[in-house]
């Protein structure tokens, strides 16, 4: 019996050893199921619910406002970044100025109130946007609707005349609207563009995506082309694409697909998410979830929801991007990696004016510095190549 010993403990522990990397097995797995359902609600599936109230308004002055922070508040949201920014509430909407004094639990803003009252107490919320309504009202911009169409169906674009025969088309970002577009408006009108502000694919009251799935530029781009061959229908002899955050993805997979490609002046990107994978690496590492974790989720993801990380990689073919390219983006965004942009002026030097903003958030790089932004539009619009 005592010569068996041995073996029997050598039996016992490979038995506890393979139960142990069962169970770890098994979690690894309900970890990943449970982080690809997470990536399928937060980042395939479409959600045009407006962001919540997530700060009070606690004192009103001339021209100025005091925001207090509520358990809602974001520590990284733009309540602490210098700039101008849209304050939206029920009822009104105004913009919010430079910083005249902040701590930790308040900060005392500039403010315009642009519709509507704004009361002490009065939830409210700070956003990118900047401008409410559409180019009429939010800046006496006069625009027409019109409608042009894809493969998927058809879709609606503001359409501001212009006196060029290049237009200019806005794209905007993940469950946005083309509202998002009216703080660069001002700079591409007064450089004579005609402008389309194009809706795509699972927008609200727009065609849907048949698997309802956001594809960041993948079908996407499908639209865009809708909206090219309308602008190139109706007088334009070339285009210049702006996109912004997942808008970027679609214009630069636009221009790896589409034949209309020759036809694209110039790009201006504003934190384009060039690379999907990166973008979601980020999150879930914010949301504390392992790397190994992560991995499973996004296999699970593929297999689940057609998921294709590889092709979502756009930086893997940047070297056929052919036009010249203004490129924003904010050092501190803390959606897409500004390490993307980064690599993209690497591999581009000859190709892209990189305007990389200190303390910037996501597509915050107008709202730190206004008149910067617009300038550097207006430089690149203006240094571009006549035609042939």
């Amino acid at each position: 019996m005592a010569q068996k010993t041995p073996t029997l403990w050598r039996r016992v522990a490979a038995w506890t050893a393979a139960a142990f990397l069962l169970f770890a097995v098994a979690g690894l797995a309900a970890g990943g199921w449970s982080l690809s359902d997470v990536l399928k609600r937060d980042a395939l599936m479409p959600d045009h619910t407006p962001s919540p109230p997530d700060l009070e308004v606690l004192a009103l002055a001339e021209g100025l406002v005091t925001l207090g922070v509520t358990p809602e508040t974001s520590g990284t949201g733009p309540w602490k970044h210098e700039g101008t920014w849209g304050l939206r509430w029920d009822g009104g909407y105004g913009q919010a100025g430079p910083i005249r004094q902040l701590t930790e639990q308040q900060v005392v803003r500039a403010f315009t109130p642009l519709t509507g009252e704004l009361r002490p107490g009065e939830a409210v919320r700070l956003e990118g946007a900047a401008y409410q309504g559409d180019p009429r009202t939010a800046l006496g911009i006069d625009f027409q609707e019109v409608r042009y169409t894809s493969p998927l169906g058809a879709f609606t674009a503001w359409y501001i005349p212009g006196t060029r025969d290049a237009w200019a088309i806005f794209v905007h970002g993940r469950n946005s609207t083309p509202r998002e577009g009216l703080r660069v408006l001002p700079a591409l009108v007064q450089q004579g563009y005609p402008i389309l502000m194009i809706t795509y694919r699972n927008d609200e009251g727009a065609p849907a995506d048949p698997d309802g799935f956001l594809r960041y530029g993948l079908t996407e781009w499908q639209d865009l082309e809708g909206a090219v061959a309308h602008a190139l229908g109706h007088g334009a002899r070339d285009v210049v694409l702006v996109g912004f955050s997942m808008g970027g993805a679609i214009v630069v997979n636009f221009m790896y697909q589409s034949p209309q490609a020759e036809r694209v002046r110039a790009l201006i990107l504003d934190a384009p998410m060039t690379n999907f994978n990166a973008t979601i690496d980020l999150g879930v590492e914010q949301r504390g979830y392992p790397t190994l974790v992560a991995a499973v989720a996004k296999g699970f993801s593929r297999v689940r929801f057609g998921v294709d990380w590889s092709a979502l990689d756009y930086l893997k073919q940047i070297d056929r991007l052919r036009a010249p390219i203004l490129l924003f983006h904010g050092a501190a965004d803390d959606t897409v990696p500004v390490a993307t942009s980064d690599a993209l002026a690497r591999a581009r030097p000859d190709s892209v004016r990189y305007v990389r903003v200190p303390g910037a958030v996501h597509v915050g790089s107008w709202n730190a510095a206004p008149a910067d932004y617009e300038a550097e539009v207006r430089g690149f619009l203006a240094s571009l190549p006549l035609p042939q």
